[in-house]
């Protein structure tokens, strides 16, 4: 049986809907053990971080999670910024999420985690 990689997950935080769908996601697939989270504010305003958390990805063969809450796509366009092309990009849109409409539940939350950690 070949190990799972272990996963980095930057979310979107921001304040509609959607926003909070990617965060709390992220969340709890870190409170499960799953995977781990990252700041992704930290890589925006510290380049001393995103080199670093780059290596250390790269020495430990972690899979990058990038989850944005919109198709403004700022959570990836920030690592892109810092140098990050290798990662696994998610939009809590696709997943039939309208920003500004749908109420954040947590049948919705559980069906992005368990999409992202089969």
């Amino acid at each position: 049986m070949v190990a799972k990689r272990p996963s980095i997950y930057l979310a979107c935080s921001g304040a509609s809907n959607t926003g909070a769908y990617s965060d709390k996601a992220a969340r709890k697939i870190a409170a499960s053990g799953n995977g781990k989270m990252l700041c992704l504010a930290r890589f925006a305003i510290d380049e001393n971080f995103a080199e670093q958390a780059q290596k250390d990805i790269k020495d430990n063969n972690s899979a990058v999670v990038i989850l944005d809450g919109c198709p403004v796509n700022c959570a990836e366009k920030i690592m892109r910024q810092r140098g990050f092309t290798e990662f696994r990009h998610i939009n809590v849109t696709d997943y039939g999420i309208e920003k500004g409409k749908t109420p954040v539940t947590e049948e919705k939350i559980n069906e992005i985690v368990e999409s992202l950690i089969k």
